[in-house]
């Protein structure tokens, strides 16, 4: 027998054993797999993957290991199944520095005939125990709400719809023993639509015990993919990583950390951005614009990005219209958007629009005219198949040429319906490459262009379009109470760079209401419907500023005195969003159900590498006017200068008593929000 046993920074051993053709894991992260690290108990508890073929299901002993070739960082291995006819490349890549396990399967056809996938997945168990896992449910203007359940009897299947990757459920979980200890977190990068699924199956004969497994990548449920003599499909990678204390809270810095290194973003900062939607939604009346445009202008924003509403030449709503590119001729810009986008840049902003590739109207004449090109859906519209050289050869054209006549330089690219069942039982996983593909040229052809995904909000926010986009939308609800919660939850799957959160103002119709000499202004309620709420203007801009920054609503009908706390908040944020971008997150405060108003929100951006944070505090509806934060990786021997955005707070404190006694942060009123930067 041989092992091959690697070790991160923090102590956390995971260790493989290979003997007689088969390889499994002893250990996770310091914790036992299999029946305690051997290879035994029944087939469906053993190996490290799971592949249900045409040719037959293999598992355990089905599954024959060849070369298995380890490095300092990583280990290879070949298995080779039905007699040769399939073979499954598994590489797996370690981070010492934060722990984490990139883990990327392959599997080749390499028989004589085509064979059929009905299921192909990585498979991670563990010791007989009792076990919980958390996870995140997911729906429009309520993402990433996340709850502890027990892993009992049967089976739990997490997985996205119609290639909406965060409906229903986010492609992420976190596996502890009930009661407490160390946990593992598994973050799947979904191509198409993925799964998740966890088991407690009993073992047989002498085994009366109950494992632990989880089998996770490629959805399984309608898996109907041919693969030809000789074809291969790369599989959805898979991070696994620790979660110290069964947490997957003090898990996310560690996660920031390894994205931003090992994903870089694709642009140091991205620019401060005004969009139209919350403005007037689809109505886009060009006079209406121009004082937007002026006011953004003033302010400091650096793109004016025209939403919904600009396009189509049938009947219907900005929904219906989808798919036909072409501009409103009797209504919108009449036909005329190039001299307003012109007048955008002579205002000295870079030019925005919204677009969505993925849904046509089946009514278009493009349709009719290549009907082999596009795949209709049940719910009255259908997508591009991208599978198909001439779909993807029109939708790229389409786009690049909006790029060029309107001389775009931010491309919102958002994606608002399911694509329903994939006819080709691929589970979408094609169509996805090939969407990505398309993105990704033309990013490289356009380097300057700054692309902006959005899926109803935040339902395609996972790592692995944020490898493809620059940022992604966080939610449609922007109320900026809802912007906390939600986001506290995207932190546990994404870095704080890359979400997109938006500040959404409009007047507040108050007597005296000149020269900023009240704070207040009316903010979207949940879901982003009726402007029916009021809130401090820096508690609206402060919830917003911990990510990529954007804003919208009426700005131009603010009073000269708001406008000006804008104008500070935008050039206060141009200065700080290169660290944001590169950031880490540290939650101070737990994630909480987006219903709950009550208690602080707070969190701490970090960059390790300069020793400097930003915490972020925000006294939501808690009668306690004061919190002390608790910085976190902090160096106890450095000293600190520790100042606030508003000026009232100017010390000096070492990195221990930092992090023993915490900074203490006073808002007297309720719904504010304070800023604090610690520098060493």
């Amino acid at each position: 027998m041989q092992e091959h046993t690697f070790v991160d920074r923090s102590g956390y051993a995971t260790t493989f054993r290979h003997e007689d053709g088969r390889l499994w894991l002893a250990e996770l992260f310091g914790q036992a797999c299999g029946l305690s690290g051997t290879w035994a108990g029944p087939q469906r508890v053993r190996g490290l993957a799971v592949v249900d073929t045409s040719l037959g299901l293999f598992e355990g002993d089905g599954l024959e290991a060849g070369a298995v070739r380890a490095a300092d960082d990583r280990l290879t291995v070949a298995w080779t199944m039905a007699g040769g006819r399939l073979q499954m490349e598994s590489a797996w890549q370690h981070d010492a520095e934060t722990g984490v396990w990139r883990r990327a399967d392959t599997l080749i056809n390499t028989g004589p005939e085509p064979v059929t996938v009905y299921q192909c997945q990585a498979r991670f168990t563990f010791t007989p125990g009792a076990y919980e896992y958390y996870s995140q449910s997911c729906r429009w203007c309520a993402e990433n709400q996340g709850v502890w359940q027990d892993l009992r009897h049967g089976t739990h299947v997490l997985h996205g719809e119609g290639g909406r990757t965060v409906q229903v459920a986010a492609p992420f979980i976190c596996l502890r023993n009930t009661g407490g200890g160390a946990g593992i977190a598994f973050h799947v990068l979904p191509r198409g639509n993925y799964e998740i699924a966890l088991a407690t199956p009993l073992g047989l004969g002498t085994y009366g015990l109950v494992f632990a497994r989880v089998e996770l990548g490629l959805a399984s449920r309608r898996l109907r993919l041919p693969i030809p003599s000789g074809g291969r499909i790369d599989l959805p990678v898979v991070y696994i990583m620790p979660a110290p204390q069964g947490d997957p809270v003090p898990a996310a810095p560690v996660l920031h950390a390894y994205v931003n290194r090992k994903e870089p973003p694709p642009r140091t900062h991205v620019p401060v951005v005004y969009n139209t939607w919350f403005f007037d939604f689809e109505t886009l009346d060009v006079a209406r614009l121009r004082q937007q445009l002026s006011a953004a202008r003033d302010i400091g924003c650096e793109v004016f990005t025209v939403d919904a509403g600009w396009y189509g030449t049938g009947d219907g709503s900005w929904y219906r219209q989808a798919g036909d590119w072409r501009e409103k001729e009797k209504a919108a810009f009449r036909g005329n958007m190039t001299a307003f986008a012109d007048e955008v840049r002579a205002a000295g902003l870079g030019f925005g629009l919204w677009m969505e590739p993925e849904r046509v109207n089946p009514d278009l004449p493009v349709v009719h005219a290549h009907p082999d090109w596009f795949v209709k859906c049940g719910n009255g519209f259908c997508y591009p198949d991208l599978t198909v050289d001439g779909a993807l050869t029109w939708l790229r054209r389409e786009m690049e040429r909006l790029i060029a006549a309107y001389g775009v330089t931010w491309m919102k690219i958002d994606f608002n319906f399911d694509l329903d069942t994939d006819p080709s039982g691929a589970e979408l996983l094609r169509q996805t490459d090939a969407w990505y593909g398309l993105i990704d040229r033309v990013r490289r052809d356009h380097p300057d262009l700054v692309i902006e995904g959005c899926a109803s909000g935040g339902m395609r926010c996972d790592i692995e379009a944020l490898r493809h986009f620059d940022v992604h939308f966080l939610s449609d609800t922007v109320n900026p109470t809802d912007v906390i919660r939600i986001g506290e939850g995207a932190l546990l799957r994404a870095p704080p760079g890359r979400v997109a959160k938006w500040a959404v103002l409009r007047p507040f119709p108050a007597v005296g209401f000149t020269g900023g000499a009240l704070a207040n202004v009316l903010v979207p309620g949940h879901g982003g419907g009726g402007f029916a709420n009021t809130a401090d203007v820096d508690f609206v801009l402060r919830a917003a500023m911990a990510g990529a920054f954007g804003i919208s609503g009426d700005i131009a009908a603010l009073p000269a005195g708001i406008l000006d706390r804008i104008r500070r908040a935008v050039a206060w944020y141009k200065a700080q969003r290169a660290f944001i971008t590169r950031s880490i997150a540290h939650l101070l405060t737990p994630p909480r159900p987006l219903a709950d108003r009550t208690g602080w929100s707070a969190l701490q951006l970090s960059d390790p590498a300069s020793q400097r944070s930003l915490l972020f505090a925000y006294r939501l509806d808690d009668p306690a006017p004061s919190a002390r934060l608790r910085p976190r990786g902090l160096d106890p021997e450095r000293t600190y200068r520790v100042t606030d955005i508003d000026n009232t707070l100017d010390t000096r404190l070492s990195g221990t008593a930092l992090m023993r006694d915490g900074i203490e942060v006073t808002l007297k009123e309720r719904y504010r929000a304070a800023v604090v930067e610690v520098d060493a």
